[in-house]
């Protein structure tokens, strides 16, 4: 039997249990970003007036719930709310649902009413905004680092199809306390790549062409220093700006997108958007000429500070799915 050295043991444990330092192309920016749901997101149900003037809810009737998602409409896939208002002209529906990973079927009865038949469900198939792109690697890029969530239900929103653009016609929002500012603009530019998938760290898919951005190594959390950093983003459309921020946390457990506490305390930044805004989800955080992470939140009631997530952890989420 071979023996090996408790130095080499603790190397190949540690490489097993973190994502290795890898070279990135750091981007910074700014995208229109589209998904199309893999089915029918129930965003809400409401009850139902049929033509004998009687009220039913035909949800509760048959055990569906807000968040369930329509995966099949008589055994056709859910691409859009059309496939369901097509299926009410035949009679009895059977729908395919997805609760909690598993599947189950029901055959609905829709409600006759003086506008036709009904099912009293409200349905998502699609969205869209803008957001920031982290950073590149071969075809494939990182952006986000958190998820698409459904803005009625809060659930990650499963990705059938999606692309981002290139946008244009920048406005800000600025932030202010107990209100969140935002960027705005035109997201119907040339297509730079599709989004594979949608993860509670971020997206992540495959690019059209290679992208711009400055290549560097990624850093290991456990480099990662309370102090001077700084944020990438593109918040006016006129390119990529590198802006002063400051570490004031960091938090070494798993936490779903809130490694870091940062403060903006640039005040060309601070003009211009003051502080973390909506859209600069996923700029790059750089610290000793490292990629250390992405913006994720931004503080309601202080828009100077927001949260990060360490890089680590979006290219751990990104092999994981690989």
């Amino acid at each position: 039997m071979y023996k090996i050295s408790a130095v080499l043991y603790a190397i190949l444990i540690s490489c097993m249990t973190t994502v290795c330092a890898q070279e990135v192309r750091v981007s910074g920016e700014c995208v229109g970003v589209k998904v199309y749901t893999d089915g029918l997101i129930i965003t809400d149900t409401a009850s139902l007036t049929d033509t004998d003037g009687k009220k039913v809810n035909i949800a509760s009737g048959y055990g569906i719930k807000k968040g369930d998602i329509i995966k099949e409409v008589n055994g056709l896939p859910a691409t859009n709310a059309k496939t369901v208002s097509d299926a009410l002209t035949k009679g009895d529906i059977s729908l395919t649902l997805l609760r909690n990973g598993k599947e189950f079927d029901v055959t609905v009865t829709p409600a006759k009413t003086k506008d036709g038949a009904k099912l009293g469900l409200w349905l998502r198939d699609s969205t869209a905004g803008l957001g920031t792109i982290t950073c590149t690697f071969g075809d494939r890029f990182l952006g986000l680092g958190h998820g698409i969530c459904d803005i009625d239900t809060g659930n990650i929103m499963p990705v059938r199809y999606g692309i981002i653009q290139n946008c244009s016609q920048f406005d800000i929002i600025k932030g202010k306390k107990g209100s969140p500012g935002a960027i705005t603009g035109n997201i119907d530019g040339e297509k730079l790549g599709k989004v594979t998938d949608n993860t509670r760290l971020g997206i992540s898919g495959t690019l059209s062409s290679p992208s711009e951005g400055k290549d560097m190594e990624t850093a290991d959390k456990s480099e990662i220093k309370t102090g001077h950093a700084t944020i990438l983003c593109d918040v006016d459309g006129k390119g990529v700006r590198e802006y002063d921020i400051e570490i004031k946390r960091i938090a070494f457990s798993q936490s779903a997108g809130k490694d870091m506490v940062i403060k903006v305390t640039d005040d060309d930044l601070l003009n211009k958007t003051g502080g973390i805004v909506q859209g600069m989800s996923g700029s790059p955080l750089v610290q000793n000429g490292k990629l250390i992470g992405a913006v994720t939140h931004v503080f309601v009631n202080d828009p100077t500070r927001g949260y990060g997530i360490f890089i680590e952890n979006m290219l751990g989420e990104a092999e994981k799915i690989k």
